[in-house]
């Protein structure tokens, strides 16, 4: 009866360190396929790319030991020298498919079947570049396909001060420049163009409009990241003061940050809240002036001298 029972547990521990072991080869399996997964993936995007002036090379031929990972320069002109092949070898334009196969018929001339592997170690050739309101300014190789919504999450994304629309800025093969709107990127998956070597991508920051006044709770400047009328530009200034003189809103609009060529209109906000249609879209840089009325300016000026008045004959400072 002991000895029974000493094979069934003999019998439970085999198979529970059976299952332990099976466990730890399909997770080992499992993490394997993984990787390879992935290095596929990275091969696929790399497989398009075209060498170009100013990419390294890894070269390496099967066999031949002064052939074994030896890094080629790409030249301005397009080539690359190697050992053993006398003549300088056209490589620019090259996939890194046709490049091994254009090697390989070169080592023919005095090697028996060579096989031939290439590696881009380094990628200068093909750039973009992303400039303006995002995180991290930079260029990046062009070595995978790469859409804009990719080039502005490798810039660190975008800063508060952008605005809603992005440049495409195109070089080749005439010049040229898409406006795209960031709502309408998010919205439509065919404006997620496909970048090309050159490609720039510009994110304007988005445009101030102030609001001023003593006629206003919050003066200041707002950006302006979507179109925006007058109406809401006031409440973003925290609404109109107690004794706003809202017949008189001066809207002074320039065409650029510099104030330059600037016109002033004279709106009387209270025909805009018996009508909304008469409401104001806003642009770039325009400044809203709201005075207050005489009787507020008075009032003002009554406490102010008061308080000072007041300080001097007392001599204290509290109300400066």
């Amino acid at each position: 009866m002991t000895f029974r029972k000493h094979s069934f547990f003999h019998c439970l521990l085999s198979c529970a360190v059976l299952c332990i072991a099976a466990s730890a080869i399909f997770a080992q399996q499992e993490q394997t396929l993984a990787t390879v997964s992935s290095a596929k993936s990275a091969n696929s995007g790399n497989r398009d790319y075209r060498i170009g002036p100013g990419d390294v090379l890894s070269i390496t031929v099967a066999g031949e030991p002064d052939l074994r990972g030896v890094k080629a320069k790409v030249s301005q002109e397009g080539t690359i020298e190697l050992l053993y092949i006398e003549k300088s070898v056209k490589i620019a334009g090259l996939t890194e498919q046709q490049a091994t196969e254009l090697l390989r018929k070169e080592f023919t001339v005095i090697l028996k079947e060579p096989q031939v592997t290439i590696f881009i170690e380094e990628y200068h050739a093909q750039v973009v570049s992303i400039a303006g309101a995002v995180n991290r300014p930079k260029q990046v190789a062009l070595n995978r396909e790469m859409r804009v919504y990719d080039l502005i999450s490798d810039a660190g994304g975008l800063t508060d001060k952008a605005g809603n629309v992005i440049q495409l800025v195109r070089f080749r093969p005439t010049e040229s420049m898409e406006i795209i709107s960031l709502s309408d990127l998010i919205r439509k998956p065919e404006l997620n163009r496909v970048l090309r070597d050159g490609d720039l991508i510009n994110v304007p920051e988005a445009g101030i409009i102030y609001v001023t006044g003593n006629g206003v709770n919050k003066p200041g400047a707002f950006p302006l990241k979507e179109p925006i009328k007058l109406t809401a530009a006031i409440a973003l200034a925290g609404g109109f003061a107690q004794d706003a003189k809202k017949k008189e809103v001066h809207l002074v609009r320039s065409n650029g940050p510099d104030q330059a060529a600037a016109t002033e209109t004279i709106v009387n906000f209270a025909e805009i809240e018996k009508d909304a249609s008469k409401d104001i879209v806003l642009k770039p840089y325009d400044v809203v002036m709201i005075p207050e009325s005489t009787r507020g300016k008075q009032t003002r000026s009554l406490i102010q001298a008061f308080a000072g008045g007041l300080s001097s004959a007392l001599g204290w400072g509290i109300f400066r």
